[in-house]
């Protein structure tokens, strides 16, 4: 008896919500037709579902995700991990790196942000935005006064090195520069908005 009330104490913390369905749906990129025959259900219904017109079935509400669970482990059995698509030629600067000595490694490896670490750990990124607002409010010849953490931005994301590559991680990329890479404890690579456009293009 004690066990069939934790059960139900489980099931109930980790009941999905009817909301989710449109959206994972989407994510797997499975059409309502599509979703509605593997679950052996009418489209029209599973679309009422998704409207909130139409409360399931608990046995159908179990089906719907269950084949929602499933679809995804196939998905994620064939995406690409970060170890995949990063960039794996990963510079970085430390803490104390002069600013001057941060803008010349951009210049001449041509690129648009370099992590800044410490231990490292990811404490910041200097950007061209970054560097040219600190050289606006602070002249140019700050620069070589200065340390690189003075300028820097927040920390981009960090995803392990085996994480698969979903939309979702994608989307990160809309509110961050860049992706680090993490294996085993220490950076490794760095996922850019091109890996990102390059990945989806395939």
């Amino acid at each position: 008896m004690f066990k069939y009330y934790v059960d139900q104490i489980i099931h109930m913390v980790f009941i999905p919500k009817l909301q989710e369905i449109k959206q994972r749906r989407e994510e797997l990129g499975i059409s309502q037709r599509q979703l509605a025959k593997l679950c052996d259900i009418k489209p029209s219904f599973l679309n009422m579902i998704e409207k909130n017109n139409a409360k399931p079935s608990y046995d159908v509400f179990v089906r719907i995700f269950k084949v929602l669970d499933e679809q995804s482990e196939k998905t994620t059995e064939n995406l690409k991990t970060a170890s995949k698509i990063c960039s794996k030629n990963l510079t970085m600067m430390r803490s104390h790196t002069i600013l001057e000595e941060a803008i010349k490694a951009m210049k001449l490896k041509n690129f648009s942000q370099i992590p800044i670490v410490d231990s490292n750990k990811c404490i910041g990124l200097i950007t061209e935005n970054s560097v040219l607002k600190y050289q606006l409010e602070h002249g140019v010849d700050s620069i070589s006064k200065t340390k690189a953490t003075n300028a820097m931005e927040s920390p981009p994301p960090i995803i392990d090195w085996n994480q698969p590559i979903t939309p979702r991680i994608l989307d990160l990329l809309y509110d961050s520069r860049c992706i680090l890479v993490n294996r085993e404890g220490k950076l490794e690579g760095i996922i850019t908005k091109i890996d990102a456009l390059q990945e989806k293009r395939k």
